[in-house]
């Protein structure tokens, strides 16, 4: 199965309003509900999208519903402002409340079946608590070097930060740490790898860095240019730019 194929298959419980070769427009079959623009091909922006939900996101698991909660300001609003040329679908922007030590953050809250169908059925992202079981989607995988990295992006700017005099991440995901290292090897990105365990909650935890500059290379492999650029707006991110 391709991936249109998959995407159309994905929206099979709404119903479909329009389809054309860009974009599919659904709505629920049954009450008051919004259309939903659902892309048939996967560009730069839907790919960092998943790659940002991957990293920082969640599918709640008993209702239809995605979180990602940020304290990256720049960040949230790019995201919004992606949701919106992705799925023609405007998501409120809300505050988080204060829990010190904590960040002020903000989160966008997702309702929408269609949104969640996309991210669970077509990229294989799991419902509810995903940290140990979490992959990279196998159309990512597919995909060509824009692609690749502006979904690493995504996952780099809400997992990632600075790590052992360069930049990386940690995860409680095997499967993903050896996605990962694999994707980045796709770009010639070279990773240096680690593991431990964490002695009181018994769990092992796998982690990735890599130098600073190779950041850049992920932002000249984007052709659109946006996806890349976000990088630059989360200066906390680069060093070089702080």
């Amino acid at each position: 199965m391709n991936f249109k194929e998959s995407v159309i298959k994905s929206q099979e419980e709404l119903k479909l309003i329009n389809i054309n070769k860009k974009y599919l427009i659904v709505k629920a079959k049954f009450g008051p509900s919004k259309e939903t623009k659902i892309p048939l091909k996967l560009s730069e922006e839907l790919a960092f999208f998943v790659g940002a939900i991957i990293g920082d996101g969640h599918l709640k698991k008993h209702k239809l519903q995605i979180v990602i909660e940020l304290s990256n300001k720049d960040l949230i609003n790019f995201l919004q402002k992606i949701c919106l040329e992705l799925f023609d679908r405007k998501f409120n922007i809300s505050k988080d409340r204060i829990r010190p030590p904590r960040k002020i953050t903000n989160y966008i809250l997702m309702d929408s079946k269609a949104i969640y169908n996309l991210l669970n059925k077509t990229f294989e992202i799991p419902k509810g608590k995903k940290s140990h079981i979490v992959k990279i989607p196998k159309f990512i995988f597919q995909s060509n070097k824009s692609v690749k990295s502006a979904f690493l992006i995504g996952v780099m700017l809400t997992e990632g930060g600075r790590r052992h005099g360069g930049v990386g991440l940690s995860t409680a995901s095997e499967q993903f740490w050896r996605d990962l290292v694999s994707l980045f090897e796709s770009l010639s990105i070279k990773v240096s790898t680690d593991k431990w365990e964490h002695k009181k909650y018994k769990k092992s935890y796998y982690g990735i860095s890599f130098k600073e500059k190779n950041i850049f290379l992920l932002m000249r492999g984007c052709r659109s240019g946006q996806t890349g650029q976000i990088l630059l707006r989360c200066k906390s991110f680069v060093k070089g730019y702080a």
